[in-house]
């Protein structure tokens, strides 16, 4: 884990302007603890903003114990950084499950100890933020199940190309799809590839319009590259749009029982 990192700007929390934000702030007790144990069991990495956010460290939850009403989190790489961690006025974790941001406010941290692991804890939060704006939510496909795109365009010979590629996430707005750094050529932004067809396991195929919006080179765990290609619908009719919110909708319902302990 890096030392605790100095940043330029002072960042704006959602979670502080609740008046604004009301309708994406979970307040059930039942509500926080599913999503707090799902992130502990994602491992997810959050970043820990200390006060209005001029220093941050990266984090994770350890364990939720809701015998004493405490969370436990990993404590920063470095003594100071744990150490403004104590002294804080307040400490904001912020990070994302399945794409949707999610921010928790909580107060100083506290070193402890959990099954001879030391972290720090605070009490468990009577609230988070889950800022799911449903227009802009994107589904990360299960790798398992994993959907695949076959598109064509016309090369700068006037020859027909094909490409078969993978989307990272879908959402009713679009895809972004992955493919070799090599193919960037063919997906310039703007490029727009007519009648694409999207096949979706367990659901069928559709035919869709894309336009490139924007092309990122990005490495993976092995280091290898490859090319990240963001495509909005052109067009897309009412129900093909429905056709792609019902497969986002099962696959949450799926992935919500899993990590509920309800699916086999």
């Amino acid at each position: 884990m890096p030392p605790i990192s100095e940043e330029l700007a002072t960042p704006d929390f959602e979670i502080d302007h609740r008046e604004v934000f009301a309708q994406f702030l979970l307040d059930s007790k039942q509500e926080v603890l599913f999503y707090l144990n799902l992130l502990a069991k994602r491992h997810s990495i959050f970043t820990a903003y200390i006060n209005e956010g001029q220093q941050f460290f990266p984090t994770s939850i350890v364990a939720i114990d809701e015998s004493t009403g405490n969370i436990f989190l990993e404590p920063a790489n470095d003594d100071e950084g744990s150490d403004s961690a104590q002294s804080a006025r307040q400490i904001t974790l912020v990070t994302k499950l399945d794409h949707v941001k999610i921010q928790i406010r909580l107060p100083a941290l506290k070193q402890a100890k959990h099954q001879d692991q030391s972290v720090l804890a605070a009490p468990i939060p009577d609230a988070i933020l889950r800022l799911q704006r449903r227009e802009f939510f994107r589904l990360e496909p299960p790798l398992a199940n994993p959907i695949h795109c076959k598109l064509a365009t016309h090369g700068s010979d006037g020859v027909l190309k094909t490409f078969e590629l993978t989307l990272s996430d879908i959402s009713g707005g679009g895809v972004c799809l992955v493919g070799a750094t090599a193919l960037a050529e063919h997906f310039r932004r703007d490029a727009l590839f007519q009648q694409c067809r999207l096949e979706i396991p367990e659901e069928g195929v559709i035919q869709v319009n894309l336009r490139v919006r924007k092309t990122v080179e990005m490495s993976d765990r092995n280091g290898e590259h490859n090319l990240r290609i963001g495509c909005e619908f052109v067009n897309l009719p009412g129900i093909r749009l429905a056709f792609i919110e019902h497969y986002i909708a099962r696959i949450e319902r799926e992935r919500k029982a899993k990590d509920s302990g309800l699916a086999d």
